[in-house]
């Protein structure tokens, strides 16, 4: 396997990951973290910085296509 398509599978599981508890979240208002606001927001900015990252690397290391 290349590194581009392991570089984009793992990129498509974080964003169904992602894209899953966001959906939860949205059903479940009432759920919360036993910790405060600033460490959840700490905890997505990581995992949105992480997210990003990944899919960059797909593009970066995407093969050249020739003319």
């Amino acid at each position: 396997m290349s590194k581009c398509k392991g570089y984009f599978i793992t990129g498509c599981v974080l964003m169904i990951i992602a894209i899953a508890f966001i959906l939860y979240a949205v059903n479940n208002p009432q759920a919360s973290f036993p910790w405060s606001n600033s460490v959840t927001y700490a905890i997505y900015s990581v995992y949105g910085l992480l997210t990003g990252l990944i899919w960059g690397l797909v593009f970066k290391h995407r093969p050249k296509q020739t003319k």
